[in-house]
């Protein structure tokens, strides 16, 4: 009798829980927030399921907007994608899925609508994350609750190699199988680009055989902004603006030559097609809004064949200064593997052409970001002047990572010295703009996974009359 009765009670309890089971597999997670609009996506169980999105400023949902119904598709991984508009700006809202009649609790997210206009806002950044990492870098930025996240690069470091989308879906499935990456995702709106090992593997180019599954398989589970260019392989570049900053976001992956290509006028990372785009942004930006950050998946600075810091010790972590660093003690030495080659220091034509455009047509405002080097890094503009002339025409420049990464130093110098993380350290930066009208005052802090500042610079760009 007892037996029978621990039997049913068991299959109860089975059944209990199949049924709480929820049917998102992954995500939901959002992206290409406006004043008006976003996109939410997420990945559900199973193919056939009708699903809608619930939006509502109140996180208790008495009076949702319901849109829909998407249904999942096994041909694109069951991933249901959401378009929502007509929202108000600058207002907080909270979304959830809804699949036969029910919503799927435990899983809820939120977004803010930008403001129109003159608006102070806060986002972070940052790239290089082991694949499903859970370091706590990513709840430290989740804690901040910034307007939005940019992944610079290297969400995950999977290196596919090959030309099977499932591979590049499995990729970001590992991706939100993280519990801290997930509820980042969720609360926290995302813009992202990828670099090489989210791409099409480490030191990939143009030549990767995966370059237009890479960009199905982003199509399909990222929430992004359009895309400037519809074919299969083309670039994934994107622009938005918030208030009065906009930000340009370049694929430096998918149309580069190989950097070992020797220099010459068409030795390209961006592609011709992409850096024509790259100028008509900066020109069409340049005067409408004061603020412009250039989204450059890798270093601007620096030199092929060398490297400012090959003289920090290996044991030493924390900031470093280049003038803390002993550059006589160890005369003619050169790094054993060329450094530099996965940077903009390989492509110095291409590099001399855009500093030259950039100060040509007087760009103001200009503020590049960046990942790909494993540490947190800024420089004033100083050290970013590549036109020929160098004349004083460098602009500042952030840089933060790793995620969850070893520490890696390259290019350089920068004003405000680099922080190198010890191992197990993940780093991020945060971004305050705060638009005074006739000024608008940028503060760069870059923290680690303690959520210390440990690097910093401020800038203050003039508004010279937006038209």
């Amino acid at each position: 009798m007892f037996r029978c009765l621990w039997f049913v009670l068991s299959l109860a309890l089975v059944a209990r829980t199949a049924s709480a089971e929820s049917r998102i597999d992954r995500g939901p997670w959002s992206g290409a927030v406006t004043t008006g609009g976003a996109i939410v996506k997420a990945k559900l169980r199973h193919e056939g399921y009708e699903a809608f999105l619930l939006v509502d400023p109140d996180p208790g949902f008495p009076a949702p907007r319901r849109i829909g119904p998407v249904v999942s598709d096994t041909n694109h991984a069951n991933v249901v994608a959401f378009v929502v508009d007509q929202l108000r700006p600058e207002t907080t809202y909270h979304y959830a899925i809804e699949i036969k009649g029910e919503r799927e609790t435990g899983k809820e997210g939120k977004f803010q609508t930008f403001h129109r206009g003159p608006f102070s806002f806060q986002f972070a950044f940052a790239s290089c994350g082991r694949t499903g990492s859970t370091n706590a870098s990513y709840e430290m930025i989740r804690r901040h609750d910034p307007l939005f996240f940019l992944c610079t690069g290297d969400l995950h470091y999977e290196d596919v190699r090959t030309n099977r989308v499932e591979r590049f879906w499995h990729a970001y499935d590992k991706v939100l199988a993280s519990p801290v990456q997930a509820a980042l995702f969720r609360d926290v709106p995302l813009a992202y680009v990828w670099d090489d090992h989210d791409f099409c593997g480490n030191d990939s180019d143009d030549r990767a055989i995966g370059r237009s599954s890479a960009r199905s398989a982003y199509d399909t589970y990222v929430p992004h902004y359009p895309l400037d260019f519809e074919e299969p392989e083309a670039p994934i570049s994107q622009a938005f603006d918030v208030g009065r900053a906009r930000f340009i976001v370049t694929d430096l992956r998918s149309q580069r030559d190989p950097s070992h290509l020797k220099e010459s006028p068409s030795k390209t990372m961006l592609g011709m097609a992409q850096k024509e785009w790259l100028k008509r942004e900066l020109t069409a930006a340049n005067g409408k809004y004061p603020l412009i950050f250039w989204v450059s998946s890798v270093p601007w600075s620096g030199s092929t064949h060398t490297n400012f810091y090959w003289g920090v010790p290996t044991n030493h972590f924390g900031l470093v200064h280049g003038a803390d660093l002993d550059l006589k003690s160890r005369p003619g030495h050169r790094p054993r593997v060329p450094l530099g080659v996965d940077s903009w220091a390989a492509y110095t034509t291409e590099r001399r052409e855009i500093a030259d455009f950039i100060a040509t047509n007087h760009i103001h405002g200009l503020i590049l970001l960046h990942g790909d080097m494993h540490a947190v890094a800024a420089d004033d503009g100083s050290n970013t002047d590549f036109t020929t002339a160098r004349k004083g025409h460098g602009f500042p420049l952030f840089a933060a990572a790793p995620l969850d990464r070893e520490w890696s130093l390259k290019g350089g110098p920068y004003s405000a010295g680099v922080y190198k993380p010890s191992k197990g350290e993940g780093c991020f930066g945060l971004v305050d703009v705060t638009d005074l009208g006739r000024e608008l005052k940028v503060h760069f802090g870059g923290r680690n996974n303690e959520d210390q500042e440990v690097l910093s610079l401020d800038v203050t760009v003039q508004d010279s009359g937006t038209r």
